[in-house]
């Protein structure tokens, strides 16, 4: 594998990015309900006694596939364990999760959905360190290529990262094939991305086929204007101009995505139109080829597709991506630290990593063993490595307690200017007047 562990953190992290893979919103409810691993093996207990039940929070446990696989796993390979989840649904996660640990509830290991959220915890002393149990169990860090150090604040491990997702170019291959047109390479500029985009456009109204699909959450967009120069919390948000007059070019004038009022709108999931192949090419998170791959399987989508690297800008260097990560923490006031620290180890190092990647999703924990175990996965396209084979990462996360409202003020710009409402200028001048407002306080 290609990768340095250069990490920078560099930008508010959208709460819409870590949402992507599930769109469920369940009842809060203990998972064991559902069917969930609550292994029961007296004999076998290390100690001889009865196990030690852990609180396991997580959103969606229900509707993502891989949750119970890695709890089973774990409780089989720690019988003195069990496993006891609070499955609460995504849409509510981040609202709920504050209101949980500040009534002092004792629930062992919390996942965290969002990097506002996490900066908002660690402030508010409701995350326990885990620099202590990291050296005192030997772990070793460098197969997390950095985004360990990405997500430390004040200098401090508040958690470990599970996933670690940033963005590839998702293509149809059946509609490049009947345009006659090659498919993406690893090295496409946002510029040949645009032309590539009209010529597999065609037909009108609800036949109409789209060359690209730009989803509506405003860290699809600012990602490619990012890099370790350019943070979206520096008070000045003009290096953003080019990408808002892409994306704006390719909805208004070229009429070759559709335009972000109807996504808007509808609500319309990035999943959609690209399982009922409306579009050609799409700029999503790695975790949508693990979706593809269960729609297919389920027989909800028949799209034959394909990866790339995501689209750059003109210098740019198209082998940094600028990454999301997922980490695991541990409750400060948890009822069995140690047992909870056990199982963030198993869930976020290699085995939990293995497991991950055997169903088609990528791990921040990565190694050569990983990274093939993941490629392999029967559905995964041809050349899928290449495509995700990075040498660095940059972070698109900011450590500072206002990250939320940070990220709340981008949001709301970025549905004006998107919208027509107001002018990039104006837009990006009002990001920049009301961010430094908010820092400044």
């Amino acid at each position: 594998m290609k990768k340095t562990a250069a990490l920078t953190c560099i930008a508010a992290c959208g709460v819409s990015l870590l949402t992507g893979c599930s769109s469920t919103s369940a009842k809060t409810e203990p998972a064991e309900k559902q069917g969930a691993a609550q292994t029961e093996n007296s004999d076998t207990q290390k100690g001889g006694g009865a196990p030690v039940e852990i609180t396991f929070t997580v959103w969606d446990y229900g509707t993502t596939d891989y949750w119970k696989v890695l709890v089973e796993a774990f409780e089989k390979e720690n019988p003195d364990i069990k496993v006891k989840v609070t499955d609460i649904g995504g849409t509510d996660y981040d609202t709920k999760i504050p209101v949980l640990l500040s009534s002092g509830d004792t629930s062992d290991v919390i996942t965290i959905k969002s990097m506002p959220i996490y900066t908002s915890l660690v402030e508010k002393n409701q995350l326990m360190p885990l620099d202590d149990m990291v050296e005192k169990s030997g772990l070793d860090m460098a197969p997390y290529y950095g985004s360990d150090e990405g997500i430390k604040i004040g200098n401090q491990l508040y958690g470990l990262p599970f996933r670690n997702d940033y963005y590839l170019l998702y293509y149809n291959k059946t509609l490049f094939d009947k345009a006659g047109v090659d498919y993406p390479s690893n090295d496409m500029t946002w510029d040949e991305y645009r032309e590539l985009a009209k010529k597999l456009t065609s037909g009108e109204g609800n036949d109409k086929v789209y060359g690209s699909h730009l989803h509506t959450w405003p860290g699809s967009l600012y990602r490619w204007g990012m890099d370790k120069d350019h943070a979206m919390d520096k008070g000045d948000y003009q290096f953003l101009k080019p990408v808002y007059e892409l994306f704006l070019g390719i909805q208004n004038e070229d009429k070759t995505a559709m335009d972000y009022g109807t996504l808007k709108t509808g609500n319309v999931h990035y999943s959609g139109p690209f399982y009922k192949e409306q579009v050609a090419m799409e700029p999503m998170g790695t975790w949508f080829a693990n979706l593809i791959i269960n729609a297919k399987n389920k027989g909800e989508t028949s799209v034959e597709w394909g990866a790339a690297k995501a689209p750059h800008f003109e210098g740019q260097d198209p082998n940094i991506a600028i990454s999301n990560p997922t980490p695991i923490a541990i409750n400060k006031n948890a009822a069995h630290p140690e047992e909870a620290w056990r199982f963030i180890q198993f869930m976020c190092s290699e085995p939990g990593a293995d497991l991950l990647a055997s169903l088609g999703t990528l791990p921040a924990y990565q190694n050569e063993k990983t990274i093939n175990t993941l490629v392999n996965v029967e559905g995964m396209p041809e050349g899928f490595k290449e495509a995700i084979t990075v040498d660095s990462f940059v972070l698109e996360c900011q450590m500072i307690p206002q990250a939320g409202a940070v990220d709340k003020i981008i949001s709301e710009e970025h549905d004006l200017i998107m919208l027509g409402a107001e002018t990039i200028d104006d837009g990006l001048d009002n990001m920049a007047k009301r961010i430094q407002k908010l820092l400044n306080k």
